[in-house]
């Protein structure tokens, strides 16, 4: 889905309203969708206080207090502002709250204490400038309360304190979930603010659709079609066959999570060759399902790299003499798509004329640090999208660039960025399931520079769902990650099948 600036949002809701439809109607929309999504990510949840500002933003709130309420929730509303500060339409959504006998507490004594989750329906993306006076003082309470009594935060548009010019020593809400209204805003997909904003998800609330900026955010409903429902007649080859290639001394966990993440997400055939040293403990301890081999005996290698539908390269491979041949092997072969990873990625940075002899296609997946031996230089963290045009200008690359908002890119392609995920991903391992995850789904069928939109998407969602069960993010193994791929890739699909009955 496109991300717009916000005059490009004012802009579709002008055009909305001039075809006939309603502020108010735009109103009850959005707040209807968030009311969902929030019911949907907090199903143990069930009291919840509704921070309400002047504007049209404390009227989606009221909407959504009303929809909550109608679910059986505990709901009060709290007005920031008195009542004759309210804007008409925020003062109508109030007296239709009232009449249904909700309650309203008083502006200078929020009950943090009677809800375990907390809606942040103050200001919207109306807002120039910091906060100050008073409302900054309700938005450091908000934070400061948040830390203290471990309430779940959700805004309603955009974190309130959050702008264009907004900075990450910006006073503003510490949101763990964002309902951004009818399109992603620009400024809410900024790393440096993603502290702020936490996970993302969209609305939509406009019948039309805007043209392409040049940016998109990664929603369900747009991906569910990537890897369809399975034949009942099926068999394992028809699923293909992944070929995963690394670890060694000390690194034998990470190729063995690699694996487990392509068999969770369906490969048909997971091979896993590694260096001699380790062979013995990978195959007595690897996933039973997986096929172990030495990557020293190239008879074995050449024959399962002849009926490999992908390969996988790079977790815990090494960077000596022996792992720089082996994949300039695998790059010179040729035959399948390739993703790299981990120590894989720091022997291209060392060995840049490999990417001349690729001839298949590539998906490349460094943090930050890998992107920077890459480029060959330090990136900020205001420059990763120029980083990564760069460098998918420079090589003929699927790049996923990871961060908190994961970054998806080609040549000649959108920007795109992921709005799952949560720091329970912030482990050891993540990054090796996320390998094995890509190329099951490239085993699959799936084009790879689909799979890595798909693939970084259900990577986010399984920790997503981890977090919900369990509510911290602290303690989530990446292996757990992998055993809750097949959940995650089920919600893509409920999601898409709201998406369509929304239409």
């Amino acid at each position: 889905m496109i991300i717009l600036s916000t005059a490009a949002i004012r802009r579709s809701e002008e055009k909305e309203m001039a075809g006939g439809v309603a502020q108010e109607e735009l109103m009850e929309r959005a707040g209807r969708g968030c009311a969902e999504r929030i019911l949907e990510a907090f199903p143990g949840k069930k009291r919840a206080l509704v921070l309400v500002g002047r504007g049209n933003n404390g009227g989606d709130g009221l909407v959504i207090a009303r929809r909550l309420a109608q679910a059986g929730w505990e709901i009060t509303a709290c007005l920031s502002c008195g009542r004759a500060e309210l804007g008409a339409l925020c003062a109508e959504k109030l007296a239709e709250w009232e009449q249904r006998g909700g309650g309203v507490a008083p502006a200078d004594a929020p009950p943090w204490g009677a809800a375990d989750l907390v809606i942040d329906a103050l200001l919207g993306i109306g807002m120039r400038g910091e906060l100050h006076g008073e409302l900054a003082e309700l938005v450091t309470a908000l934070n400061g309360e948040r830390n203290r009594r471990f309430f779940r935060t959700v805004a309603v548009d955009t974190p309130s304190g959050l702008w264009d010019g907004a900075t990450a020593a910006s006073t503003a809400v510490v949101a763990d979930l964002t309902l951004t209204v009818g399109y992603g805003k620009d400024f809410l997909f900024r790393e440096a603010l993603s502290r702020f904003v936490g996970r993302i998800e969209v609305v939509p609330i406009f019948s039309g659709q805007e043209e392409p900026t040049g940016c998109e955010a990664i929603v369900p409903e747009e991906l569910a079609s990537l890897l369809p429902r399975r034949s009942a007649h099926s068999h394992k080859n028809q699923f293909g066959r992944v070929l995963l290639l690394g670890g060694s001394l000390g690194f034998s966990g990470a190729p063995a999570m690699a694996a487990r993440g392509a068999h969770r997400i369906g490969a048909g055939l997971v091979t896993l060759g590694v260096r001699e040293e380790i062979y013995p403990i990978v195959a007595a301890r690897g996933p039973a399902e997986t096929m172990v081999f030495p990557i020293s005996d190239r008879s074995l290698l050449s024959s399962n790299l002849a009926r490999a539908t992908v390969v996988a390269i790079g977790p815990g491979l090494g960077l000596d003499r022996p792992a720089e041949e082996l994949l300039a092997f695998i790059v010179e072969a040729g035959a399948s798509p390739i993703v790299f990873d981990a120590d894989a990625l720091t022997l291209l940075a060392r060995n840049p004329t490999l990417f001349e002899r690729l001839r298949s296609p590539a998906i490349l997946t460094p943090h930050p640090g890998e992107m920077g031996r890459l480029l060959g230089r330090e990136i900020g963290v205001e420059e990763r999208e120029a980083a990564a045009r760069e460098l998918t200008e420079r090589f003929p690359v699927s790049l996923v660039l990871k961060g908190t908002r994961t970054l998806v890119a080609r040549k000649g392609e959108p920007l795109w960025y992921n709005t799952t995920g949560n720091p329970g991903l912030a482990a050891g391992g993540s990054g090796d399931i996320l390998l094995g995850l890509l190329a099951g789904l490239i085993a699959q069928g799936v084009p790879p520079w689909e799979a890595a939109r798909l693939g970084v998407w259900l990577h986010g969602r399984a920790a997503d769902l981890l977090l919900r069960t369990r509510e911290v993010e602290e303690g989530i193994l990446a292996s757990e990650v992998a055993d809750a791929l097949p959940l995650a890739l089920q919600s893509l699909r409920v999601a898409a099948a709201r998406a369509l009955r929304e239409q």
